[in-house]
């Protein structure tokens, strides 16, 4: 599975180069392919010489990594506008995001996140592995399923014109079609 996987370089300042460190090694050894580990490499001091393309080329690499990945692994333990921005961006792919923290230092923001994919764990160096190994096992069942299926002309006609007139995508549109008829839908309920 590829797992883009980031934190700011920041918490190097506070020690935490050791537990990103502890991460990658892991998701690595759960036999996860880490797409992303630049926080690893990334020296504080460097961020503030980048040129503007420079920043520009990291951003766009960021933002596909992200779309590429299964799912995104982030370590939230040091507050960071650009980790819950990266976060924002996996939740609006549909991504399964696992945020970690230590004990003790949750972030606040993430508390108040409404998105069933945001799985919000703490973690030490000790059990790290175990916890990711969790993690990534409940995030599975969270993935999006790809459902391709047959349609006539003329629905496909009504959803271009849902998709242009409403700016909604037409996956969107069907969407959210299902699951205002599962909210309805008396038997699924008794199913429940």
């Amino acid at each position: 599975m590829k797992i883009y996987f980031n934190s700011t370089p920041l918490g190097k300042e506070e020690g935490l180069d050791k537990n990103y460190e502890a991460i990658c090694k892991a998701l690595k050894a759960l036999d996860h392919e880490v797409i992303s580990d630049s926080v690893m490499r990334v020296d504080i001091d460097q961020l503030h010489r980048e040129t503007h393309q420079e920043a520009v080329s990291y951003y766009k690499k960021m933002v596909q990594q992200i779309n590429i990945a299964d799912i995104v692994v982030l370590e939230v333990s040091r507050h960071s506008t650009g980790i819950g921005h990266q976060a924002s961006l996996a939740l609006s792919a549909g991504k399964p995001l696992i945020a970690l923290h230590l004990e003790g230092r949750s972030p606040y923001i993430f508390k108040g996140i409404q998105d069933e994919r945001l799985i919000l764990v703490s973690y030490e160096l000790k059990n790290a592995k175990d916890v990711l190994a969790d993690s990534i096992d409940y995030a599975q069942g969270l993935m999006d399923v790809r459902f391709n299926f047959f349609i006539s002309p003329k629905i496909q006609r009504y959803l271009d014109w849902v998709s242009k007139y409403r700016r909604t995508p037409r996956a969107v549109y069907l969407r959210e079609l299902l699951e205002r008829d599962m909210n309805e839908n008396k038997d699924w309920k008794k199913q429940k």
